[in-house]
């Protein structure tokens, strides 16, 4: 057997499994749901069912010759299509050679199939390109597109696919799978686990990246130096300085989660996810002591700066900061 899939994917698997054995797969799946649940991971393991000649009930093999070059990352009929060196776009160069791709005759006489991730990340000329690919699918072709943020994406995309949704599990499986991915590692302990999970919005597999890179301990002392700014004990450059990193993009999603936390506590008063969490007697002032007007605006503005660092646009990572910290430093006025 071959990339299995995760225990809370198996309502999608089953789906389109049985549309396969119906001889009913659409020419375009798009794949949508929370970065970190496991949706390229599932697409993969697609790809392997699909290619496999020895198919066992609703599994690759993993034993024939179309498992061993999918597993090998040979495959001729099967091509990855992503932003290239590390970059955030996917051009329209990349797209050319995807329609070319598909032009071709299958080399193992099978399905031709591409995973492009993630969607959003299509620039609108390439956006167009795959338009016109979908408008008229080669053959036996079939393209995977995932997306964690699918409204992002051109309405006409997402009309001429067949969406499948992913959620997040259900706390109770989220926290079995993340303790139970520990294997031969320290597991942590029953407080850091569920603080693994508040951080990475219940996704179980960007909580084992947060513990891999000890998230929790940068998460914490972010929380810290907030909470010092607000009491003027040190200036928004000092830390905006600290906070320009690689962690960039993970400490603006953070960012977010406080909001969150807070807001949800002063529109609801649900206490359930800042009990016990670092920081919580920040938070519980700022959910006080602010209109829930003022916290929505800051979510906007914070929001708006995570997405224009996850476009084509390349912000200063220092001026972010800077501007978000002084907009937290507005709320204590």
């Amino acid at each position: 057997m071959v990339n299995k899939i995760y225990p809370w994917q198996s309502e999608q698997w089953s789906h389109i499994t049985k549309q396969y054995h119906d001889d009913t797969l659409p020419h375009a799946f798009l794949f949508t749901g929370l970065k970190g649940i496991g949706k390229l991971h599932f697409a993969h393991s697609l790809v392997a069912f699909l290619l496999c000649e020895d198919k066992k009930s609703s599994q690759a093999c993993g034993e024939c010759k179309q498992c061993r070059l999918t597993i090998a990352q040979t495959h001729p009929d099967f091509r990855l299509t992503e932003p290239e060196d590390g970059g955030r776009i996917i051009k329209v160069d990349a797209i050319r050679s995807l329609v070319e791709f598909f032009t071709l005759s299958s080399l193992q006489g099978g399905q031709k199939i591409t995973i492009l991730c993630p969607a959003e990340a299509l620039n609108n000329n390439a956006a167009n390109a795959l338009l016109k690919t979908l408008e008229e699918p080669a053959g036996h072709s079939l393209i995977i597109l995932i997306s964690h943020s699918a409204g992002k994406l051109l309405p006409t995309i997402r009309s001429r696919c067949q969406v499948i949704d992913f959620d997040t599990p259900s706390p109770k499986l989220a926290r079995e799978w993340l303790k139970g991915s520990f294997d031969g590692e320290t597991v942590p302990s029953e407080a850091e686990l569920t603080a693994l999970l508040n951080l990475s919005f219940n996704a179980p597999l960007k909580a084992k990246e947060y513990a891999s890179l000890n998230a929790l301990a940068e998460n914490n002392q972010m929380l810290d130096e907030l909470a010092s700014l607000l009491k003027n004990d040190c200036l928004a450059s000092t830390v905006s300085n600290r906070w320009d990193d690689d962690l960039f993009s993970l400490r603006l999603a953070w960012m977010l989660r406080w909001l969150e936390i807070i807001l949800k506590l002063r529109m609801t008063g649900d206490e359930v996810e800042i009990q016990g969490q670092h920081g919580e007697k920040m938070m519980r002032y700022l959910a006080e002591k602010c209109s829930e007007q003022q916290l929505l605006s800051l979510y906007r503005e914070s929001l708006t700066q995570y997405r224009l660092f996850l476009g084509s646009s390349n912000p200063n990572k220092v001026l972010t900061f800077e501007y978000l910290l002084f907009q937290w430093l507005k709320l204590m006025t």
